[in-house]
Protein backbone atom coordinates (compact mmCIF):
# COMPACT_ATOMS: atom_id res chain seq x y z
CA UNK A 1 0.00 0.00 0.00
CA UNK A 2 1.06 3.49 -0.73
CA UNK A 3 1.21 6.38 1.69
CA UNK A 4 -1.84 8.64 1.97
CA UNK A 5 -1.71 11.83 -0.09
CA UNK A 6 -0.36 14.89 1.73
CA UNK A 7 -1.99 18.29 1.88
CA UNK A 8 -1.98 20.34 -1.30
CA UNK A 9 1.10 22.51 -1.73
CA UNK A 10 0.92 26.27 -1.78
CA UNK A 11 2.22 27.65 -5.05
CA UNK A 12 3.03 31.19 -3.88
CA UNK A 13 6.07 32.44 -2.02
CA UNK A 14 6.41 31.51 1.61
CA UNK A 15 5.76 34.28 4.12
CA UNK A 16 8.27 34.74 6.88
CA UNK A 17 7.67 37.62 9.28
CA UNK A 18 10.43 40.21 9.24
CA UNK A 19 12.37 40.43 12.53
CA UNK A 20 12.34 43.74 14.38
CA UNK A 21 16.06 44.17 13.69
CA UNK A 22 15.16 44.67 10.03
CA UNK A 23 13.38 47.90 10.94
CA UNK A 24 16.50 49.36 12.58
CA UNK A 25 17.94 50.82 9.42
CA UNK A 26 20.16 53.89 9.47
CA UNK A 27 17.42 55.90 7.81
CA UNK A 28 14.84 55.00 10.46
CA UNK A 29 17.22 55.76 13.33
CA UNK A 30 18.09 59.09 11.70
CA UNK A 31 14.41 59.94 11.15
CA UNK A 32 13.48 59.18 14.76
CA UNK A 33 16.41 61.25 16.01
CA UNK A 34 15.31 64.12 13.76
CA UNK A 35 11.75 63.92 15.11
CA UNK A 36 13.09 63.95 18.66
CA UNK A 37 15.25 66.99 18.02
CA UNK A 38 12.32 68.78 16.39
CA UNK A 39 10.25 68.08 19.52
CA UNK A 40 12.98 69.52 21.76
CA UNK A 41 13.36 72.55 19.49
CA UNK A 42 9.62 73.25 19.44
CA UNK A 43 9.44 72.90 23.22
CA UNK A 44 12.20 75.47 23.68
CA UNK A 45 10.57 77.81 21.15
CA UNK A 46 7.21 77.56 22.94
CA UNK A 47 8.91 78.37 26.23
CA UNK A 48 10.61 81.42 24.72
CA UNK A 49 7.41 82.60 23.07
CA UNK A 50 5.16 82.78 26.12
CA UNK A 51 5.05 82.28 29.87
CA UNK A 52 1.55 80.78 30.00
CA UNK A 53 1.38 77.73 32.26
CA UNK A 54 -0.53 75.62 29.72
CA UNK A 55 2.07 76.31 27.03
CA UNK A 56 4.78 75.54 29.56
CA UNK A 57 3.21 72.16 30.17
CA UNK A 58 3.14 71.52 26.43
CA UNK A 59 6.79 72.59 26.21
CA UNK A 60 7.69 70.14 29.00
CA UNK A 61 5.88 67.35 27.15
CA UNK A 62 7.56 68.14 23.83
CA UNK A 63 11.03 68.30 25.32
CA UNK A 64 10.73 65.08 27.34
CA UNK A 65 8.97 63.08 24.63
CA UNK A 66 11.35 64.31 21.92
CA UNK A 67 14.43 63.55 23.99
CA UNK A 68 13.22 60.11 24.95
CA UNK A 69 12.23 59.29 21.36
CA UNK A 70 15.65 60.25 20.04
CA UNK A 71 17.54 58.54 22.85
CA UNK A 72 15.55 55.31 22.59
CA UNK A 73 16.00 55.24 18.82
CA UNK A 74 19.76 55.69 19.23
CA UNK A 75 19.89 53.09 21.97
CA UNK A 76 17.95 50.58 19.87
CA UNK A 77 20.15 51.32 16.86
CA UNK A 78 23.30 50.96 18.92
CA UNK A 79 22.30 47.73 20.62
CA UNK A 80 20.13 45.93 18.10
CA UNK A 81 21.26 46.78 14.61
CA UNK A 82 23.26 44.08 12.87
CA UNK A 83 24.29 46.33 9.98
CA UNK A 84 26.39 48.81 11.92
CA UNK A 85 30.03 48.53 12.89
CA UNK A 86 31.29 48.64 16.46
CA UNK A 87 32.41 52.23 16.11
CA UNK A 88 28.96 53.28 14.87
CA UNK A 89 27.35 51.46 17.80
CA UNK A 90 29.57 53.31 20.28
CA UNK A 91 28.76 56.59 18.55
CA UNK A 92 25.02 55.93 18.81
CA UNK A 93 25.31 55.09 22.51
CA UNK A 94 27.33 58.25 23.20
CA UNK A 95 24.81 60.29 21.20
CA UNK A 96 21.96 58.83 23.28
CA UNK A 97 23.71 59.88 26.48
CA UNK A 98 24.40 63.39 25.22
CA UNK A 99 20.83 63.75 24.01
CA UNK A 100 19.45 62.71 27.40
CA UNK A 101 21.77 65.15 29.15
CA UNK A 102 20.63 67.99 26.89
CA UNK A 103 17.00 66.95 27.33
CA UNK A 104 17.17 67.07 31.12
CA UNK A 105 19.00 70.40 31.00
CA UNK A 106 16.32 71.89 28.72
CA UNK A 107 13.57 70.40 30.88
CA UNK A 108 15.03 71.96 34.02
CA UNK A 109 15.27 75.34 32.26
CA UNK A 110 11.63 75.27 31.16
Amino acid sequence: MGSPPGPPTYGGPMYYPQPIEGMLTRRNVFALNALGLIGIYLGILFRLATSDLNIRGLAHFLVISGGMLGALASLAGGLGSKRTSDLQNIGLLIWAGLLLTFTFTAFAWI
